[in-house]
């Protein structure tokens, strides 16, 4: 049985502002580099190889490519014995099926959720450079080791997605200065929320909107803690910075009204 994390109350869980975005007009046509396979295509967000070599969703995963999974009706069988007591892949909240915020994130799911989720796309979470599987635990904040460190950061280069100093107009944090601009929008609605360096260019809100499992656990059961990047729409400056996480961290089975994820490959 898995719990909710209440970061909102009853009124804000219903107040998700909708906007539009089209991720496909923002991202940048980049051919992949010679002698590198292509990144995996299909289920889920699009996909750009990053120096380093690994693969990384563009966006956030949506609610209707989360609801296209889970209208496949995937086995719960499989798992790793940590998710064991996982019997549910549905979201616990802001989540109603085929949704008119479809573009928006998935949240409200757990971190064996988003595994699933994952490897049923021939994907995985994002994890460590070196072989894309979970890194330690104290080591996430070094884009040397962590794939989503280096995604963030443009492999150490910036302390923001976008930039070094923090520009609140630029991704989606608790500084909206109107509550109109406050709660989930359209994954790829904010432009400017990625990185100015060309090769990292096209990976949007890593800095906000939806926080994201990473895979890197202080342990392998049910009851470890799992590390949360990125921070969200409820967080400000600090909570937006890519080395933001020391003490961001959830169970592996609780759900979280900001939480969501996207997923790396090789």
């Amino acid at each position: 049985m898995r719990t909710l994390g209440l970061g909102l109350t009853l009124v804000a869980l219903l107040w998700l502002v909708e906007r539009d975005g089209d991720v496909a007009s923002i991202v940048p046509d980049r051919a992949t580099p010679p002698g590198q396979a292509e990144c995996p295509a299909g289920t889920g967000p699009s996909m750009v190889r990053l120096p380093e070599g690994f693969c990384i969703d563009t966006t956030e995963v949506t609610r209707g490519q989360y609801a296209a999974w889970l209208g496949a009706e995937p086995s719960l069988e499989g798992q790793p014995s940590a998710c064991a007591a996982n019997d549910d892949y549905t979201p616990t909240c802001a989540f109603d099926g085929a949704s008119a915020r479809e573009n928006q994130p998935v949240v409200c799911v757990d971190w064996c959720d988003a595994r699933a989720f994952c490897e049923a796309a021939g994907k995985r979470l994002c994890g460590g450079v070196e072989d894309g599987e979970s890194y330690p635990f104290a080591d996430y904040a070094d884009p040397a080791v962590s794939e989503w460190q280096a995604a963030c950061t443009s492999g150490g280069a910036h302390s923001y997605t976008y930039g070094d100093e923090l520009d609140t107009e630029i991704c989606r944090g608790a500084d909206a200065e109107t509550a109109a601009t406050w709660g989930f929008a359209d994954v790829g609605s904010f432009p400017g929320c990625q990185s100015p360096e060309a090769a990292y260019a096209g990976v949007f809100d890593l800095s906000g909107h939806a926080a994201e499992w990473d895979n890197s656990c202080d342990g392998e059961g049910a009851d470890a803690n799992c590390r949360i990047r990125g921070g969200s729409f409820e967080h400000n400056e600090h909570g937006l910075r890519c080395a933001m996480g020391e003490r961001l961290h959830w169970p592996r089975m609780r759900t979280v009204v900001s939480v969501g994820f996207r997923c790396c490959a090789d």
